[in-house]
């Protein structure tokens, strides 16, 4: 990718997602990336109770630093690693219900098979075919809101010219140093007075080549969670403000 990827804020695009037939794949396989997954390890199949139940347990101290910024991985494969790279336009201790709540993200995949510096023909291609982001809220009053859902196709928005696609329709190339998916200034609007935090979850349906150019890949859905604590605004105006300075991780150029 020769431009570093800079994306205007989007309005979400439904898009519905949808299996991908591939000649010589699996099954497409849920993955949750709450911890990375051990190499050889089968996913197994995500249920709604599994997913209540990473939301229980991730609740409820933030993720995120004090200044706005957090770095999951998870291992797709053996030696294979999807990093989320997230940062806000703010101080964390800053979203309080009625601010203006805003947060940026980058998605990637690294070979860790071969060497940074190594050939992009010695990389496992990885593509994603689909994201849906979906931000819950936990109140003291037990009532949920859903603020902010985004389900799209990341070749619909992503504004970088010379993005790589697949050729086989599996989506857009996100392996480094030549892929890769930005996304910025997402707002979540006012949530209710009681709210103590919001759990961002990141789903990507991905596909992911067995050997470098084998031209055979696994389909799957990966998900990332990350919550975010939500303040009260007495507690934030008694909160230092210190100027934050974000270095957000920028996708390589090619």
């Amino acid at each position: 990718m020769s431009k570093r990827l800079v994306l205007r804020s989007l309005s979400a695009t439904a898009v519905v997602a949808t299996a991908v037939a591939l000649s010589g794949c699996s099954t497409i396989m849920p993955l949750f990336g709450i911890q990375p997954t051990p190499a050889g390890r089968p996913s197994t199949t995500t249920t709604e109770a599994d997913a209540a139940a990473a939301d229980q347990a991730l609740q409820f101290a933030s993720v995120f630093t004090d200044m706005g910024s957090v770095h999951p991985t998870v291992d797709i494969t053996d030696q294979l690693q999807l990093k989320l790279d997230v940062w806000t336009e703010q101080k964390t201790h800053d979203w309080t219900p009625m601010a203006d709540k805003r947060f940026s993200f980058v998605i990637g995949v690294y070979d860790n098979r071969v060497p940074a510096e190594a050939s992009f023909d010695q990389k496992r291609r990885v593509f994603m075919s689909n994201l849906t982001v979906t931000a819950k809220t936990t109140t003291t009053s037990g009532t949920v809101e859903t603020p902010y859902l985004l389900n799209t196709d990341p070749l619909k928005v992503t504004l970088d010219p010379e993005a790589i696609r697949s050729e086989q329709g599996l989506g857009l190339l996100i392996t480094s140093p030549k892929g890769g998916f930005q996304l910025e200034s997402q707002q979540i609007g006012v949530l209710a007075d009681d709210t103590e935090g919001v759990m961002l979850d990141f789903a990507m349906q991905i596909s992911f080549e067995t050997s470098p150019l084998s031209n055979t890949y696994t389909t799957q859905v990966v998900h990332q969670y990350v919550p975010v604590a939500i303040f009260s605004e007495i507690a934030a105006s008694a909160t230092p403000t210190p100027t934050p300075t974000l270095t957000p991780t920028p996708i390589p150029q090619g």
